[in-house]
């Protein structure tokens, strides 16, 4: 059995309520700005991309309505799934044994998009600008949704727009849409070694900074981000890594936090610059150490003060 870690997994279900850090607001906003651009309703993006299409104008022209069209499925159960139907969205609910749920799968996107390198299937439903739900087929999910569609097999294509990459650190797999590294992606737990690896991650974040991570669930999120690469550990704190900037939280000193803004533009040349000097880097808890690394890959970028930096009278260096 699989899954994916996305808005609504059990572990990630609370993204909005995160308690600030006592020591800077910033933190926790910059955590809850890098959730709130994943945490969008599935089901309410599929009701907008039905709004208005090619289909409505023709059926109103013919003097048909939208319903006489619509499929209607039942739900469904395997051993390790539960697809719920919404006939309304024209949408699969696919939930785990465990009642987790996986994701929201527009009915036109019931195919296998086929990775040409691994060979590994995937099931990919997009719901709008970067939002998506993604799932590794198993034969067992494969089996239950050709059983709910009465289908004798799925339409295969092969998977473009996406790229399947491994977290060095965890060996778990995640799939992110190309051109957008820098603001998304969905961790893929194909195992329960995937699983346990995925825990004892969270569980590093939490027991390492305590001053920065209040809850089980944030180490959760820390552990998400870090796999899809958007967010880094050092010995002092916590860096996260986004398409509109980057910041710096230390766990014992927060004056020590700094943070920078930039474009998305500047993300691509630094996403492509640590692909090959990321594990040669050294005090990257230090801001001159980006500093140097971005006057080499040039661009232009702002610093954010922080108030502690304001108050001091000088940026953290």
């Amino acid at each position: 059995m699989i899954g994916s870690i996305g808005a609504e997994s059990r572990y990630s279900t609370g993204y909005n309520n995160l308690k600030p850090n006592r020591n800077q607001n910033k933190w926790a906003d910059t955590l809850a700005q890098t959730v709130d651009k994943e945490d969008i309703s599935s089901r309410a993006d599929i009701n907008r991309a039905k709004k208005s299409t090619v289909m409505d104008s023709y059926l109103a022209l013919s003097g048909k309505t939208i319903n006489t069209l619509k499929q209607e499925y039942s739900e469904y159960e395997s051993e390790n799934y539960r697809i719920v139907p919404d006939n309304e969205a024209e949408c699969f609910d696919i939930y785990n044994k465990d009642g987790e749920r996986l994701g929201a799968f527009s009915y036109s996107d019931i195919k296998i998009r086929q990775d040409e390198t691994t060979g590994k299937q995937f099931l990919i439903s997009e719901h709008g600008t970067m939002s998506y739900d993604a799932l590794v087929l198993d034969d067992e999910l494969k089996d239950a949704l050709q059983n709910v569609m009465d289908k004798d097999s799925l339409d295969v294509e092969t998977l473009q727009g996406f790229t399947l990459n491994t977290h060095s650190g965890t060996g778990i797999q995640y799939l992110v849409k190309d051109g957008e590294e820098g603001r998304g992606g969905k961790v893929l737990l194909q195992n329960e070694a995937d699983r346990k690896r995925y825990e004892e991650l969270a569980e590093m974040y939490f027991d390492k900074y305590p001053n920065l991570i209040e809850s089980r669930e944030e180490s959760f999120i820390w552990a998400d981000l870090e796999i899809r690469g958007m967010a880094k550990r050092t010995d002092q704190g916590i860096i996260s890594i986004g398409a509109d900037g980057m910041s710096y939280s230390d766990n014992e000193n927060y004056k020590n936090n700094w943070s920078v803004r930039f474009s998305g533009s500047m993300y691509e040349k630094l996403y492509e610059w640590l692909q090959n000097h990321k594990d040669s880097m050294e005090e990257i808890h230090k801001f001159s150490t980006w500093q140097n690394v971005f006057d080499e890959i040039g661009g232009t970028y702002e610093r954010v003060w922080s108030k502690e930096e304001l108050d001091q009278g000088y940026l953290n260096n």
